[in-house]
């Protein structure tokens, strides 16, 4: 497997690695992540103790265990034909732990939380006898976000308060890429962004040794491929019944993002409908997006839900449509006919969420000179903006982003100037800077404004991603 950036999660295992101290660590984030990869790659040098739990019974997780930790601390207490209990394997552990340092992952966490129950209780009571004066390294690694939340790091867990630190593993960013696809243009990494998204599991299945074209096609289309079912698949592994779900997210793939629309589309009544959502949420598929001007964005009544994953939107929008015509083997046409006209529009939905990452990149690099705290869209009842950057409640940057193959024009500059007219500020209006993000670069009215510094000009085919 590529392995792509994570400097910054190394750095941060690595230093707990070091610290000479006992160290309870907490890694998780969605499956296909690369919790596991950043794991391995991290302690790859280091005898580390990795255990990955399964939905096996008890019994089972235990003597499966004991046999990963007789592989490296051999022991005839580990080959007892019944393995005992979490406790004393846990205890096992620490004694060794008191000697030197000790890594123990313990992956898939919540699967042996499954199989028992009562283990959260058992870590924390070993944890304070005895684990917390030791030299062990414990890493609790899981996928299910919302159970690592709630029954790990909540404050209603045995194990609160008793971490030393936590790490949410998140999608890469879109400066990644350049990792994954040297050869691809910068708008050829852009579009691949726009549909795979940041999941390291889903930008190995593309090569840029082939056209986008052709690696939607294989790897994608193609019923025998590993992406073809990937939504499906990711959906049944967390969801025990995951049809209605499957309405949902289809739904806000095609544009329905109010709760009126989804519950219109889909058929199914409201209450179910804000259940399925908040599960959603959970599971990082979706999010709900709120004005970024507004001042108390948990109680706005604006919020509307867009699929965060990248890749669900193209499943739920391209492939999901066509599943019975895919099964006969016809990617190609599909390609032609369903895909190819609309994927501009489709990336074009998405870009001004990828401009939010390459205005952070432009500020980091100083590329532009901006500080801001965060950026987001914009809209009221009648108006939208692509991008607006706020410093605390004010807005001090305002972006229109247009994934067109045109040059953009001076009309778009009127009509970015009139919506910015439209925002809510504190202090003078000359505070609040202008920017064109550009697929396709500028009219040369537009530059001769660019060189002025009447407006910022982001052409993306020049920027270094």
């Amino acid at each position: 497997m590529t392995f792509v950036n994570r400097e910054s999660e190394i750095q941060f295992l690595i230093d707990r690695m070091t610290s000479n101290q006992a160290e309870l660590v907490i890694v998780y984030g969605r499956r296909r992540i690369g919790k596991t990869e950043l794991l391995r790659k991290t302690f790859a040098k280091e005898k580390a103790i990795y255990f990955v739990a399964d939905l096996g019974a008890d019994q089972d997780q235990r003597r499966r265990f004991s046999q990963v930790v007789n592989l490296s601390h051999p022991s005839p207490f580990l080959q007892a034909e019944i393995p005992p209990d979490w406790d004393a394997l846990l205890r096992y552990i620490i004694t060794l732990a008191k000697k030197g340092r000790i890594v123990l992952v313990l992956d898939e966490f919540p699967y042996l939380c499954s199989s028992d129950p009562a283990l959260p209780s058992v870590l924390q009571r070993i944890w304070d006898e005895v684990g917390k004066d030791s030299k062990l390294f414990l890493i609790l690694c899981g996928s299910f976000i919302a159970f690592m939340e709630r029954e790990v790091l909540g404050h209603k867990s045995p194990l609160y308060g008793r971490r030393t630190g936590q790490l949410l593993v998140h999608p890469l960013s879109l400066r990644t890429l350049k990792g994954f696809f040297p050869g691809y243009s910068p708008e050829e990494r852009i579009s691949v962004y726009a549909i795979l998204g940041g999941v390291p599991a889903y930008l190995i299945q593309f090569t840029d040794q082939f056209s986008i074209r052709e690696n939607i096609e294989k790897q994608i289309l193609k019923p025998t491929a590993f992406l073809h079912d990937e939504a499906r698949f990711i959906l049944m592994e967390e969801i025990r019944d995951p049809k209605h779900y499957l309405s949902v997210l289809q739904s806000i793939a095609f544009g329905n993002t109010r709760m009126n629309d989804i519950v219109q589309r889909t058929g199914i009544e409201r209450g179910p409908v804000s259940k399925y959502l908040s599960v959603l949420q959970d599971l990082r598929l979706i999010e709900r997006e709120i004005p970024v001007t507004e001042k108390h964005p948990e109680k706005s009544r604006k919020g509307i839900y867009r699929l965060s994953d990248n890749f669900f939107r193209f499943w739920f929008r391209f492939v999901l449509p066509c599943k019975s015509r895919l099964v006969e083997g016809g990617e190609r046409k599909i390609m032609e006919e369903e895909i190819l006209p609309h994927l501009d529009n489709f990336i074009g939905q998405v870009f001004d969420k990828i401009c939010i990452q390459i205005l952070r990149y432009l500020a980091d690099e100083k590329k532009i000179k901006l500080n801001y705290d965060l950026a987001g869209r914009w809209w009221n009842r009648n108006e939208e903006l692509d991008l607006v950057a706020m410093a605390g409640n004010k807005p001090v940057f305002a972006a229109e982003c247009k994934w067109s193959k045109k040059p953009v024009g001076i009309d778009i500059l009127k009509e970015l100037r009139r919506k910015a007219s439209l925002i809510s500020l504190e202090g003078p209006k000359d505070n609040l800077r202008l920017g064109l993000f550009s697929r396709s670069g500028f009219t040369k009215e537009i530059e001769s404004l660019g060189r002025k510094g009447e407006i910022e000009l982001i052409d993306v085919r020049k920027i270094g991603l």
